[in-house]
């Protein structure tokens, strides 16, 4: 039995995750100060990079998270309140490389800040003393517990995983390349995706020619906004762009928003007013309302170079929105969302800084790019769910 989550408990839990970014920044920006610490890595690549180790982090601490409530029946706090330490030892999935795999996720997350705030500091500051401080715990307390709880079945678990960081020969050969092979066609699209979104970063501030003429930026306006006009229908009917007619159907028996109600799909939709409606789809369309009204009312709530790098972060999560899963369908709706409204903020960022009508006209290509492989990489992730089913169902995604 899945162990019961007190409240106040898991309020002390969260409120370590809410500090911890406060005084990585602190720590971190002292440090910078006081040992004189040069700013690294070269910007616009410390986004990309942040971005990319806290997404991993978050993904390595999460899932190790579910998986420790789900197999083990037990909470990340277990040893501290022994009525939820697990019930099971959990030796596979992402515990088969690692013993301590959601420590050495969650450390992961200061280092991704420090690279995102170009910070030797925060890179250094918090993660070493965590590092150490749950090695101390795991050694004195934890290990001794669960040995005394699981005896021989440990010492054998024990022996042959690492305490934290994987064998990478065995990571590679049994997780990384099956991983890849599956995933192939999914991961195709989100690189060439994020390839092209660091070009257009980069792009954007090139001393280009400027090729203008009287209301050019009229003209990419609304292109830009029919551009959202049609994700706003696209997004009311996804059977347009499905991969078949059997793939994604509304208003038949055994499909729950536009997907199969089999159960495999919950993470994929989300409940509004007693209906089941498809999160991506949902958080698109609700983006691309938003960014018209902000499209048709010039307003800009953020400085202009700001904002537009603040759209390129958004624009990069949404893009590698499927490789994060934090087990909620609404995480997956606001990621949707905030896709297109940086988006927005990344193009009315080009027009007030009365950039080159070419750099309008490369973003608006680059922009339908990005929506047509955020369609392409979630059709392959439902292929991948329905190849990974046995049961027979009408609705599928093939």
């Amino acid at each position: 039995m899945e162990p019961r989550i007190n409240q106040s408990q898991l309020a002390l839990y969260l409120l370590l995750f809410a500090a911890a970014p406060t005084l990585t920044f602190t720590m971190g920006t002292w440090l910078d100060q006081a040992l004189g610490f040069s700013q690294y890595p070269p910007f616009p690549s410390n986004l990309f990079l942040g971005g990319s180790v806290i997404i991993i982090g978050l993904n390595l601490g999460i899932k190790s998270t579910q998986q420790l409530y789900h197999a083990g029946l037990g909470l990340p706090w277990g040893e501290a309140a022994h009525e939820v330490e697990t019930q099971r030892l959990v030796v596979d999935g992402i515990y088969a490389y690692s013993r301590n795999p959601m420590v050495l996720g969650y450390s992961l997350l200061p280092v991704g800040m420090g690279l995102m705030f170009r910070s030797i500091g925060m890179m250094l500051s918090i993660t070493p003393a965590v590092l150490v401080l749950n090695y101390i715990i795991v050694k004195t307390s934890e290990e001794p517990r669960l040995l005394e709880r699981f005896g021989d079945e440990y010492l054998a678990y024990k022996a042959k995983t690492p305490f934290l960081f994987p064998h990478w020969g065995s990571l590679i050969q049994d997780f990384l390349v099956p991983y890849v092979q599956n995933h192939r066609d999914q991961l195709t699209y989100v690189l060439l995706a994020e390839i092209s979104l660091l070009v257009t970063s980069i792009f954007a501030f090139q001393d280009l020619p400027a090729i203008n003429f009287l209301r050019h930026q009229t003209v990419s306006s609304v292109l830009f906004g029919a551009i959202c006009i049609l994700g706003i229908f696209a997004g009311i009917a996804p059977k347009w762009c499905s991969f078949a007619s059997r793939s994604e159907r509304r208003g038949s028996d055994g499909v729950a928003g536009h997907h199969p109600d089999c159960g495999h799909f919950l993470g994929h939709t989300v409940k509004l007013g007693g209906r089941v409606f498809c999160a991506g789809c949902s958080g698109l369309v609700l983006g691309a309302v938003l960014s018209l009204i902000g499209l048709v009312s010039g307003v800009y709530p953020l400085d202009v170079v700001v904002g537009f790098w603040f759209g390129v972060l958004l624009v990069g999560l949404g893009l590698v929105q499927h490789f994060i899963d934090l087990g909620s369908s609404w995480v997956h709706f606001w990621l949707n969302f905030f896709f297109v409204v940086g988006a927005w903020l990344m193009f009315a960022a080009i027009q007030l800084m009365n950039l080159s009508f070419l750099v309008s006209v490369y973003f608006l290509a680059v922009t339908i790019f990005w929506i047509y492989a955020r369609i392409r990489a979630s059709q392959w992730t439902h292929v991948i769910v329905c190849r990974g089913c046995d049961a027979k169902c009408v609705h599928f995604f093939e």
